[in-house]
């Protein structure tokens, strides 16, 4: 075997190991490297309103319906919970997490009439 065939074996080793290791080290699933993220809704003076959580520490305090005008509480439960679980939707998926009054509809949240 000359020089030249073992520096030629010697490179394609390098190349393929540098594939391999490559390969090893890609990001793994989306949703193993997130924290865990939840909607807790909670009862307030003259209604509802939620809460979202990341790795169990608030992250999002919302006593109000936002995208509307007024300081109003969700009437029920069930409406916190739904437009909760849609800002939870937004942040795990990487976009704002505001609402408007056009999403606050399509929920059928009717203060938002």
């Amino acid at each position: 075997m000359t020089k030249r065939n073992i520096i030629a074996i010697c490179g394609v080793t390098l190349i393929v190991l540098a594939v391999v290791t490559g390969f090893s080290y890609q990001r793994p699933d989306r949703g193993s490297d997130m924290l865990p993220v939840e909607v807790e809704t909670f009862e307030i003076h003259e209604g509802w309103g939620y809460k979202v959580k990341v790795d169990g520490k608030t992250y999002i305090y919302q006593d109000v319906i936002p995208g509307i005008a007024g300081n109003r509480p969700f009437r029920t439960k069930e409406n916190a919970q739904r437009v909760g679980n849609v800002v939870m939707q937004k942040l795990t998926h990487h976009k704002n997490p505001s609402m408007t009054q056009a999403e606050l509809i399509a929920l059928q949240i009717p203060e938002a009439q």
